[in-house]
């Protein structure tokens, strides 16, 4: 399964996260099915426009979606050791293009999910005063298949940030890291980041 495929549920998962940080008494997992399901009614309807107009489609998606990522932090852990070689300039840089990505992997798999999509969510179960908390769902596709997914969460300036997420056994932080440290290994930092750039930097905020 391509790996754009496999971040479809990790996307609407991830758009659960508003729903942890709520103080409304209401139940996360209650405040998660409704925020999911609001982002895909925003959706219905409109997907053939929006792949007409990817800027737009990328627009909605940073706005309503990376927000809610601790963008700093996973951009460390996914370049793994070569964050400590990185410097400053590197860093910023990688981090843009990261972004970048993730707005493009994320907006043409949103394009793909629709309404008839059935998630199970779990209740979280942690302390009130708990930094850390993992969230689990499961997606029930048509086809009879349940898919775990789980997303890790904790918080940065009292606001719950996504640092990574799993669909199964297959991390998100982990499958990026492995490709880019590969990729790292066989060309160098900089023109890394370089290739990261040139890929997704054209025509993106």
């Amino acid at each position: 399964m391509r790996w754009t495929r496999v971040l479809i549920p990790f996307i609407t998962v991830a758009l659960m996260a508003p729903a942890l940080a709520s103080a409304d008494p209401t139940p996360p997992e209650q405040l998660a099915r409704q925020t999911v399901q609001k982002v895909l009614n925003d959706l219905d309807g409109r997907r053939a426009e929006l792949r007409n107009n990817p800027q737009e489609l990328y627009a909605l998606i940073e706005r309503d979606l990376i927000p809610l990522i601790d963008l700093p932090y996973m951009s460390q852990l996914v370049l793994g050791r070569y964050w400590r070689q990185a410097s400053p300039e590197q860093r910023q840089r990688f981090q843009a293009a990261f972004k970048n990505m993730l707005v493009r992997t994320y907006g043409s798999a949103l394009l793909g999910f629709n309404n008839d999509i059935n998630i199970e969510y779990k209740p979280v179960r942690a302390p009130d005063d708990a930094k850390r908390v993992t969230f689990n769902a499961v997606i029930h596709s048509p086809n009879g298949q349940d898919t775990p997914v789980s997303l890790q969460l904790h918080k940065v300036q009292d606001q719950w940030k996504v640092y990574d997420g799993s669909v199964g056994n297959l991390s998100f932080v982990t499958n990026y890291r492995g490709q880019f440290n590969s990729a790292i290994r066989r060309q160098g930092l900089e023109d890394f980041i370089e290739e990261m750039e040139k890929r997704y930097n054209s025509g993106n905020s």
